[in-house]
């Protein structure tokens, strides 16, 4: 009986493991907070880029088409890592125009993008420039 005595007043946590334990605590607290922060830096930067993007549509619409003259295209064959360029697949003649539209950025400067529009003859203007069997 005297033994169980003696077990039951040393048993607990000693001062070692709670100091431990609060250290483990607070490295995945660390953790934790860091990846929310993250989390919300991320969704913030979404919503800039979203606005953004918005705008530079709403601008696209409303952007005067400036006319452009007929060019003929080339579509060549390539590796998948784009190293190297083969021979001539087809060809299309077209014209091309073009939008330019001003925005501002997420830091707040003035931006202009341009956009090229491609408008194809009612005809087929493909024409067989690599060989290939049609």
């Amino acid at each position: 009986m005297i033994r169980l005595h003696r077990i039951r007043k040393k048993s607990g946590e000693t001062l070692v493991e709670v100091i431990a334990s609060m250290f483990i605590f607070l490295i995945l607290f660390g953790i934790l907070q860091g990846a929310i922060s993250y989390s919300h830096a991320s969704m913030e930067k979404n919503k800039q880029i979203r606005a953004e993007n918005s705008e530079i549509i709403q601008n696209l619409a409303s952007a005067d088409t400036t006319a452009g003259s007929d060019q003929t295209l080339q579509f060549v064959a390539t590796t998948p890592e784009m190293d190297q360029i083969g021979n001539p697949v087809f060809s299309i003649t077209a014209n091309l125009a073009s939008k330019e539209v001003k925005y501002k950025d997420t830091k707040g400067t003035a931006q202009i993008i341009t956009f090229y529009l491609y408008d194809l003859p009612s005809s087929s203007g493909t024409e067989n420039a690599g060989g290939a069997d049609q």
